[in-house]
């Protein structure tokens, strides 16, 4: 959408209306105030918005239903909701329904301003998901990277930056972040998305055997070698070789693959037969690389080969934003393996979710997801459906541990809590706060002094 952007203001209040609307036609942007839903909604379908801002409490259609209304047909588009009626509960549905931040009436017009410009901020980052995953294609699509968080926006601008080129790149990260999905996403926007993408798991194969799995090797080459069989290398041809935890290959292996990657060439082992491959490397890990060449332990020569171009995943305590979407699709998909209604997140469950470290990230998250799941025995699944390492491993305040969080607890209180936490892990910088939160820095603030947090 070009030129000023587009925002449509729903409220029923017609002072309200009018003050909102007045105040962001003073910032610059092309507002369209709508005192009905359903016709903002209706100028949404046919000309298109980037922020939604919308009351919760009206008569006809609630502004929950907008809501979901516009997650559904317009995805992307921002959405802010302002109301008399702020509660925690109605925040956190409101937050889990897909808003990107919630105002309490009356809403003074810095807050004002700064929750519609990361709105904005938010639908261009949107809009470049969107194009990313419009590129990766259909087949791609359950699968897909969830990014909806600031940690991810350098990955996703990478991944479109480096997948049409022929450089090899290097995905580090800490275990579970999802480095093999960032492959993936490399190789289907790729010119080579129609050849092979092979994964091959360097620490998961012996040392003895991991030679033949990479070049191949030749009948009697070895005991056990009773025929000819391809490596992966030459199988990936034209294709994508994605090599996962290559810090743990042996010395004397990388010397090898050091030269299949400059000379462009494997020979099989027990053969002699040189075969020219043109294969692309994406290599991960979850050690650092530049230390174990500094120990000797890994080759600086291949290490410069593989780190062509330099990808770092975020682990995901630093894009917590991206929690509740990750949560909702893990919970879908567990509904449709086992051919039951997928299961929905409560409020508090959310809570203890958002509050947690997740030191093993995405994998852990799903592995959680899936017993509780299992376990819930309504519709809903709740804080005592979880793990109790996640229910007392909420944000430390400091590297002596986390804070425990014994029920019963309100939401205040649990709120109250992870707000001190957050401030406190980072030394009162409120915007690295607002981050771990996965809030508005406008929001911290409006919380900070509503619960007293000196």
């Amino acid at each position: 959408m070009k030129g000023k952007p587009r925002v449509i203001v729903i409220d029923d209040d017609p002072d309200s209306l009018g003050s909102v609307a007045a105040a962001l036609r003073r910032d610059g942007y092309d507002v369209h105030p709508f005192s009905d839903p359903r016709e903002g909604l209706s100028a949404l379908a046919s000309e298109g918005a980037d922020v939604v801002l919308t009351d919760l409490k009206m008569p006809g259609l609630s502004g929950m239903e907008v809501i979901g209304r516009v997650v559904a047909e317009h995805p992307g588009v921002s959405v802010v909701v302002l109301t008399a009626f702020g509660t925690v509960y109605n925040a956190v549905e409101a937050m889990r329904a897909g808003a990107s931040d919630f105002l309490e009436k009356p809403v003074g017009i810095p807050q004002l301003r700064a929750a519609v410009f990361k709105a904005v901020k938010d639908r261009e980052k949107n809009r470049e998901i969107e194009q990313l995953r419009e590129e990766m294609g259909q087949r791609y699509g359950p699968e897909g990277i969830i990014a909806f968080s600031r940690a991810m926006e350098d990955v996703i601008r990478k991944i479109r930056l480096v997948a049409p080129t022929r450089m090899n790149v290097l995905i580090q990260g800490e275990s579970g972040t999802g480095k093999e999905l960032v492959a993936r996403a490399i190789h289907a926007m790729s010119p080579r998305r129609n050849r092979p993408f092979l994964p091959l798991n360097c620490a998961a194969i012996p040392e003895s055997l991991l030679e033949s799995e990479l070049f191949g090797h030749e009948k009697g080459a070895f005991t056990g070698a009773v025929g000819v069989r391809q490596g992966k290398m030459e199988a990936a041809e034209e294709g994508t070789l994605f090599l996962d935890e290559v810090g743990d290959m042996a010395l004397a292996l990388q010397a090898k693959l050091l030269r299949a990657i400059e000379q462009k060439e494997v020979s099989r082992v027990g053969g002699s037969q040189v075969i020219r491959v043109d294969v692309r490397i994406l290599a991960a890990t979850n050690q650092d690389l530049r230390e174990r060449v500094t120990e000797k332990r890994f080759r600086e020569d291949l290490f410069y080969r593989l780190n062509v171009f330099n990808i770092v995943v975020p682990p995901l305590r630093d894009r917590r934003e991206d929690i509740a979407r990750l949560a909702d699709q893990f919970l879908e998909e567990s509904g449709r393996e086992n051919k039951a209604a997928p299961k929905r997140l409560s409020p508090e469950a959310l809570k203890a979710l958002l509050a947690y470290r997740w030191p093993g990230n995405v994998r852990e998250l799903r592995n959680a997801l899936e017993v509780a799941s299992l376990v819930a025995r309504g519709e809903t699944v709740e804080p005592e459906d979880l793990s109790k390492e996640i229910l007392g491993g909420g944000l430390p305040p400091s590297a002596a541990g986390p804070i425990p969080l014994p029920p019963p607890r309100t939401l205040d209180e649990i709120e109250r809590d992870a707000i001190r936490a957050a401030l406190q892990e980072t030394r009162g910088n409120k915007k690295e706060a607002a981050k771990v939160l996965g809030i508005g820095v406008a929001t911290l603030h409006r919380k900070v002094k509503e619960y007293g947090i000196s």
